[in-house]
């Protein structure tokens, strides 16, 4: 059985490459015979807004309250799907397209997404290190040797075509979650030292999302000035993916599974079928 995210992904592969005249082509689903193709991905995104709803209804019965820390980082997972979204339909060749004079290609841009998201992690970890040393001069100057020798530094070069920009992103991004999710609201207030000085880690962890977001706007206008500018398919994708990630941070083993299991297969059936007639004469 597919998860969720693999049925989306699924989806995202039968669709993002239709043409706007494309999504007008018929399909039905039950009294809806109406909206065209473009009503698979418009059912979608209310089939994964429901079954959020549910899995949190779910989660207050059965599982842990949410703690600041999953709050914060839900946000920052929302704000990275909806860089998947904004990456959906890009083409290998159009990562290293300048698009204006002293603006830099997406390339660039998703590599200086990568080097902060290391660095912010590092600095984290860093503040709550059983290792750092307590004098704030002694750790400022531990801080770059410390970094590398656990592993908190960037590639220098992000190397490869998008599936490999993309999965660049999704390991940083899922260690990120896998290190942090489990911090405490008092280990919020701790202090974490970087170049802007002394935050508690609470301002640290919102940095994350606030940074991607100030980066994905850059992406999305490289992508208009080189005539890469999303499709209606795109734009519809797009807020699929931002409606996946509430699913994705409700995804206990504990609640949920008939629920999920259901709309994962209404999704792979779907883009089953889509794929199929597209390769229809």
């Amino acid at each position: 059985m597919p998860t969720v995210t693999q049925a989306v992904e699924e989806l995202v592969r039968a669709t993002v490459d239709l043409s706007d005249s494309d999504m007008g082509r018929p399909w039905v689903w039950r009294e809806y015979d109406d909206e065209g193709l473009r009503f698979t991905l418009l059912l979608a995104q209310h089939e994964l807004r429901d079954l959020a709803v549910r899995l949190e209804s779910l989660r207050t019965k059965k599982g842990p309250p949410a703690s600041q820390t999953e709050r914060i980082l839900g946000q920052f997972h929302f704000a990275y799907r909806d860089l998947t979204g904004v990456l959906a339909g890009v083409r290998d060749d159009d990562l290293d397209r300048v698009p204006a004079v002293g603006e830099w290609p997406v390339r660039e841009v998703l590599e200086h997404m990568l080097g902060a998201e290391f660095g912010f992690l590092g600095v984290v970890q860093y503040a709550l290190a059983p290792d750092r040393p307590h004098d704030v001069e002694e750790a400022e100057e531990r801080w770059d040797k410390w970094r590398d020798e656990h592993n908190y530094r960037a590639p220098k070069k992000l190397e490869g075509g998008v599936a490999d920009v993309r999965n660049a992103l999704f390991e940083i991004h899922r260690r990120i979650l896998r290190e942090l999710g489990g911090l405490s609201d008092d280990a919020l207030e701790k202090p974490a030292i970087f170049w802007d000085g002394e935050k508690p880690i609470r301002f640290r962890l919102h940095r994350f999302e606030a940074h991607m977001v100030q980066h994905t706007v850059q992406v999305e206008k490289t992508l208009d000035w080189i005539g890469r500018g999303p499709s209606e398919a795109r734009r519809l994708i797009r807020i699929l993916y931002r409606d996946l990630a509430p699913v994705e941070m409700l995804g206990s083993t504990h609640f949920g599974e008939k629920e999920r299991e259901a709309v994962a297969t209404a999704l792979r059936d779907r883009a089953a079928e889509i794929a199929a007639a597209a390769r229809l004469p």
